[in-house]
């Protein structure tokens, strides 16, 4: 049975990722493989989604090699991991150790992988050496396919689909029936890389709900990067709210679900509001955040404006849900996606 070892940034709190990982590993119980999950602290997990699956401390160093020793492929499994505008280390760590399973006769594999921002020229040439390598490059976005052009990739396929978190959220969630009645209730995550002071975003958030005469809830979805200014706008808003610190997915759609709006500060809050079918702004942090509103047809902030203006154009607006045709479309990526996992991870002989 074929063995692959599967990385990503799982198990140091962010909600997006660790949704990653469920959705990684929902897709490959549709695979006849072992997988090994790199994470931080494997205690934290108390079972994997498929008994053949296991996890390892990506900070044991014996370990990581016994599993990089053992497997047959190493696999990128979601996320934007390849990017140096946070830290040059997160690209010398997903990227050396693919590389380290390349030169080992591995294969080599990119899953739903998000790629850039990417600014450094040696990075895009270690870019280009690891991936002109794989034997499957799925990309979650037309820009991550674009950004690997530009980093010198021209024989190599390269194959569009979607985020596997997103999908995994839609092949779940998007089925339960669509609310009926919502009260006036806006649900938003904040995150200070938008650009906003605390003083701002809570008067973006105020603007929005007097409107209506809105409660808020504020969810925080990476604790350790989000809760201490989450506190701070809380401390500044006008409006009535609620702290909801890491829900679960259910929990989170179903606040979404009964919300007159989402506003998403979190690229996977914009995910969980698409799958809810809530009516849904997001506040463009990263380029991804962009990326998946001009493909999913909803509006999305961009740094710079003034929050009183932002208010003002999401209320004349009068912004709806999405329609159904991304949604089935990201369906039907995840589907394909899949299908050209199994092929590559059977090969041309098996």
């Amino acid at each position: 049975m074929t063995r692959i070892l599967v990385l990503g940034y799982y198990g140091f709190g962010n909600f997006g990722d660790e949704l990653i990982l469920s959705a990684v590993q929902d897709e490959l119980t549709n695979i006849n493989c072992e997988a090994v999950f790199a994470v931080n602290e494997p205690a934290q997990y108390s079972s994997p989604i498929c008994p053949r699956h296991t996890f390892v401390d990506r900070h044991d160093i014996a370990a990581m090699r016994k599993a990089l020793g053992t497997c047959d492929h190493v696999m990128l499994g979601g996320g934007g991991l390849i990017q140096d505008i946070t830290s040059s280390r997160s690209s010398m760590y997903y990227l050396g150790i693919p590389l380290l399973g390349a030169l080992r006769k591995r294969g080599i594999l990119s899953y739903a992988q998000g790629i850039g921002p990417i600014r450094g020229s040696w990075t895009r040439q270690l870019v280009r050496t690891v991936f002109c390598r794989m034997v499957l490059i799925d990309v979650r976005d037309d820009a991550s396919r674009d950004l690997l052009r530009d980093c010198g990739l021209r024989r190599q396929e390269i194959f569009v689909s979607s985020d596997v978190g997103l999908s995994y959220l839609v092949a779940r969630y998007f089925k339960r029936v669509a609310a009926s009645h919502r009260d006036p209730r806006i649900v938003a995550c904040v995150n200070q890389r938008f650009g906003w002071t605390a003083e701002a975003t809570a008067s973006f958030l105020d603007c929005l709900a007097s409107h209506s005469s809105a409660e808020l809830d504020l969810v925080v979805l990476f604790p350790s990067a989000d809760l201490a200014f989450t506190h701070a706008v809380r401390d500044r808003l006008l409006r009535p709210s609620n702290l909801i610190v890491s829900p679960q997915p259910p929990m989170l759609l179903d606040l979404c679900r009964l919300a007159t709006l989402t506003v998403a500060g979190r690229y996977h809050m914009a995910a969980a509001g698409l799958a809810a079918r809530s009516p849904l702004v997001a506040l463009a942090y990263d380029p991804k955040v962009s990326q998946l509103a001009d493909w999913c047809g909803f509006p999305a902030i961009q740094p710079g404006n003034s929050p009183q203006r932002a208010a003002g154009r999401v209320l004349a607006a009068g912004i709806s849900s999405v329609t159904d045709e991304p949604i089935v479309r990201i369906g039907q990526t995840r589907m394909e996606r899949i299908a050209r996992l199994k092929a590559a991870l059977e090969g041309p002989n098996k």
